[in-house]
């Protein structure tokens, strides 16, 4: 620090993890030279301080560290506090790069309203064709598995027994059942004997 070789610092620190991150970082955010304090900013990510890392950033405006700060804290309010920021800051361009920085973190109504409030929708609309092209292809899959589940149940029901079709395996060659075997007797004429009973199959 003394001699003021911050590579040489940043590469220890990635080297050696048996020292006091904080104090370290404590002390490198109040140096003259603002490499010492990105490297305190650098410490304070390391140590999940990501608040302070970002602020730490913001005061020397490093933006894209804390563009990569923010987006790897994995924190939406950060994220967003952080686009708060840079439209008060009128940083447009850093607005519109952080919004894909942080694409995973950002909710698409908060970033509507911040582009809207501020007139800066042709900054954030390449970020609502993204939001919005994932959205499609979402519901494009799931009608898609809609549709493969609904063919799935029907190809798996079974095939229902029509009554009818019982019926018609008792049935005769024309399609008629067979009828019992009965004699036809007719009445014998006055005068006349009994005639004898024939029997007709049908």
């Amino acid at each position: 620090i003394e001699e003021e070789d911050y590579q040489g610092l940043r590469a220890s620190i990635d080297a050696y993890d048996n020292f006091d991150n904080i104090t370290l970082a404590q002390r490198l955010e109040k140096h003259k030279l603002i490499e010492f304090r990105r490297i305190a900013a650098y410490l304070y990510k390391g140590n999940n301080r990501w608040k302070q890392s970002v602020e730490l950033c913001k005061k020397d405006r490093l933006y894209k560290d804390a563009m990569q700060y923010a987006a790897e804290s994995k924190d939406a309010e950060l994220a967003e506090k952080l686009l708060q920021w840079f439209l008060e800051e009128d940083k447009k361009e850093c607005f519109a790069a952080s919004l894909f920085t942080c694409y995973d973190l950002l909710h698409p109504d908060v970033v509507l309203e911040l582009a809207w409030r501020h007139n800066i929708m042709d900054f954030a609309m390449p970020y609502f064709i993204q939001v919005m092209r994932e959205y499609l292809t979402k519901v494009d899959k799931l009608d898609a598995s809609e549709s493969l589940r609904k063919d799935e149940e029907q190809v798996a029901e079974p095939t229902p027994i029509v009554f009818g079709q019982q019926l018609m395996l008792t049935a005769g060659p024309n399609g008629v059942p067979p009828q019992a075997n009965f004699p036809y007797v007719y009445p014998a004429a006055p005068g006349f004997g009994q005639p004898p009973v024939y029997g007709f199959n049908m």
